[in-house]
């Protein structure tokens, strides 16, 4: 990959990150900006390969699925995270944890129902639903607007920084139900 495609990557990327948090901002999910685990952004790093052997075949059917589940993802490694994260920290691919009880065409479910605590069709897990499909559909728009050529290699990395910045939107969202935030601190430094 040349400069110019890598700069053209990191340009969509943000526009992508900013679009989707001003959303889930107005949604009420976010306040402006992702709460960022570097751990969690490790353990996708070394996930990602695994999520894209699931997800790229289902691009061309089920494009939302292939992003949505992204999403899901980042709020099932925030549920770990808060709850057990010792138990966790050393597994490398979270994918393969959370698509080994039902498969990736199930995995939805399995985080709803048993990390997220919602029982499936709940208010609480069609709200979880609703959210997701559409903080996705706004992603494939922007996809859509880059005018990529489909199953090219930037088709590629714009579908893998999506996924990248949907895992990320997960996890945000899931710290923030959980009650973590972002708290200013004035730290002044004594001599």
């Amino acid at each position: 990959m040349n400069t110019e495609q890598h700069d053209l990557l990191n340009k969509y990327e943000e526009g992508l990150r900013k679009a989707l948090i001003d959303f889930l901002s107005k949604e009420g999910m976010m306040e402006g900006r992702i709460l960022e685990v570097e751990e969690l952004n490790e353990k996708w790093r070394t996930s990602a390969p695994s999520y894209m052997v699931d997800a790229v075949p289902e691009v061309a059917k089920y494009p939302l699925v292939a992003i949505a589940w992204a999403m899901y993802e980042g709020m099932g490694a925030a549920v770990l995270w808060d709850k057990e994260w010792n138990r966790y920290a050393d597994v490398e691919d979270l994918h393969k944890l959370f698509t080994e009880p039902r498969g990736f065409d199930c995995m939805d479910e399995y985080i709803t129902e048993i990390l997220l605590c919602h029982p499936l069709e709940s208010p609480e897990a069609v709200k979880v639903e609703n959210l997701i499909r559409s903080t996705a559909e706004l992603a494939l728009s922007l996809i859509r607007k880059e005018q990529v050529e489909a199953q090219s290699v930037m088709a590629f990395h714009v579908f893998a920084r999506t996924t990248k910045v949907m895992f990320e939107l997960g996890v945000s969202v899931e710290l923030k139900r959980l009650g973590y935030n972002y708290v200013k601190v004035n730290a002044e430094v004594v001599n």
